[in-house]
């Protein structure tokens, strides 16, 4: 019995014991370390300055690639709804192209000829194309207000 009791007061004495402050501030003391090994300390400085240096060009290079991926998404949306405009403004004349052709009374009335048919005229002088046009466009406008139903009341 006395085995056992003498066993668990060593094991006691080996679970209380705690290091003192004076062997954990000399163990952990940057000081001391400089003093006994000033080029482990330095090392350790430059090293530690250099991860400090590589976590912030990961910073910024990663704020680099968000922001231009951002850019190009913006860039690119845009482009998106330009070539859906185009696509749909070319729709669009199509079909008028095609409402008009179907509805135009002239192209009816046109007859295919060849370059033997053709007549050459000569170009008019500029002054009689300017009286010309003068008195046509006078009695157009003229038939045009002449056409005009007359509306009765206001």
């Amino acid at each position: 019995m006395t085995s056992r009791t003498q066993y668990k007061q060593k094991v006691g004495q080996f679970q209380k014991k705690k290091l003192s402050k004076e062997l954990l501030y000399s163990v952990f003391s940057s000081k001391q370390v400089q003093r006994k090994f000033p080029i482990q300390a330095a090392l350790h400085i430059v090293l530690d300055g250099a991860l400090v240096g590589i976590l912030i060009t990961v910073a910024i290079m990663s704020f680099v690639a968000l922001h231009s991926q951002y850019l190009w998404t913006k860039s690119f949306t845009k482009l998106e709804t330009t070539r859906d405009l185009n696509r749909r403004t070319l729709e669009s004349t199509s079909i008028l192209e095609s409402y008009l052709l179907k509805n135009q009374k002239l192209s009816r009335n046109l007859v295919p000829t060849k370059a033997e048919d053709l007549i050459y005229v000569d170009r008019p002088k500029p002054e009689e194309t300017k009286k010309s046009f003068d008195v046509t466009l006078k009695s157009r406008f003229l038939e045009k207000i002449s056409s005009f139903p007359v509306k009765s009341g206001y």
